[in-house]
């Protein structure tokens, strides 16, 4: 069997490393293009340390773009490009979440091409454009959860369609990543445990599904490992430096995963969910979901499933799987079902239907191949909390 590892993004780990944005951005010319959110990186300070390390480097010139939000829409992409285009700016510092990154991805695709946002995110049968040029990005997370500093993709919404799904080409890699675990240090507890609970997930699902890259497969295993036991201490000790480094390199490692083996049903039956409900944040339907799908996967790949249990600290066998995720939610104070987090009963027939009409090419990788019975038993069953 052969094997793809590509790795294009230059990354710089460890404290200060936000530091070295203006040294880094010069590389690139001296108008930037800063896409942000509107409160945390000004309330933490992150904000104004990039700002100060631009200005250090001789960088003048930056607009600033704060309007993403969780979840973020098509709209906002395609108001950052037409700032970008406008402006004329050299390159795109994207500063926060994963949200923040994927917006600032995504901007330099849809400000360097044709068309707009949702002509180039991917469903089951292709993006509508494909990308030949981009604009460079440097992507500095603030939250440990996403990865999306390193690899390849962008998951935005569609207000009207209700749809999320996501922009993924070779041009969607950042240039450069500053992961800086003290710029995580702010984050409160809630934000802690949603966030490190998407990063396992893409840890879970890559190790698990059909996917095989036994390169790739070695991040999964180190982050899950990594998270299973910092989590709860940054959860517990949001001041914990080396928690905070830990989780900063296990959510890197994990978004490195997911770029070459995919993740699986958790996030395809997830996507739906925050797309209809745009205030349950990404990682909360993740942890909603997880155990109910983990269940219902044990057979299609037991061997990964025992792994992925003793790597959280149980006995080696499949069923602990299940078991490490339940626990992992009770100790995070994460919601149990769909029901506590405003979905309703209702929905779930719709949330079906997207599952299979805009990500069923996730279907053919996860352990089990689901068909839509199963796809809807599934969200019953994390609706009224039956494990």
């Amino acid at each position: 069997m052969v094997v793809n590892y590509y790795r294009p993004v230059e990354v710089f780990f460890g404290e200060g490393a936000l530091d070295r944005l203006g040294e880094v951005g010069r590389r690139f010319g001296f108008k930037a293009l800063i896409v942000t959110g509107r409160e945390s990186a000004r309330r933490s300070g992150a904000l104004e340390k990039a700002l100060a390390s631009l200005r250090s480097a001789g960088i003048q010139e930056y607009i600033l773009f704060d309007e993403v939000v969780p979840n973020p829409t098509d709209r906002i992409v395609n108001r950052g490009a037409e700032i970008a285009v406008r402006e004329k700016v050299d390159f795109i510092v994207g500063l926060g979440g994963g949200s923040a990154l994927d917006v600032a991805k995504a901007v330099s695709i849809v400000s360097s091409n044709e068309g707009s946002a949702w002509d180039y995110v991917k469903y089951p049968e292709g993006p509508r454009l494909i990308p030949y040029y981009n604009r460079p990005v440097i992507c500095i997370p603030t939250t440990a959860g996403t990865g999306s500093e390193v690899n390849r993709y962008s998951v935005i919404t569609n207000e009207i369609r209700k749809e999320k799904l996501v922009i993924s080409h070779s041009l969607n890699y950042p240039k450069v990543a500053l992961v800086d675990p003290e710029l995580t240090r702010t984050m409160d507890r809630k934000l802690t445990a949603v966030t490190g609970f998407d990063a396992l997930t893409h840890a879970l699902e890559s190790l698990t599904n059909k996917a095989e890259n036994f390169m790739a497969e070695e991040h999964s295993v180190r982050a899950i490992e990594l998270i299973g036991k910092w989590l709860p201490v940054a959860f517990e000790e949001p001041e914990n430096r080396e928690a905070r480094k830990w989780m900063s390199y296990a959510s890197m490692l994990a978004g490195v995963a997911i770029d070459h083996m995919g993740v699986a049903l958790i996030h395809a039956m997830e996507h739906p969910v925050s797309a209809h409900y745009p205030h349950v944040a990404h990682g909360v339907g993740l942890a909603v979901l997880a155990p109910y799908v983990t269940k219902f996967n044990l057979k299609g790949n037991p061997k990964k499933y025992a792994l992925f249990a003793r790597l959280m600290g149980y006995e080696e066998k499949p069923e602990r799987a299940v078991d490490a995720l339940l626990d992992l939610t009770e100790r995070l104070r994460l919601p149990r079902t769909l029901k506590e987090i405003g979905v309703e009963e209702e929905k779930i027939e719709r949330l079906t239907e997207d599952v299979y009409m805009l990500s069923r090419h996730s279907f053919a990788v996860n352990p089990v191949e689901p068909d839509l019975e199963d796809v809807r038993r599934l969200y019953e069953d994390a609706y009224h909390g039956r494990i």
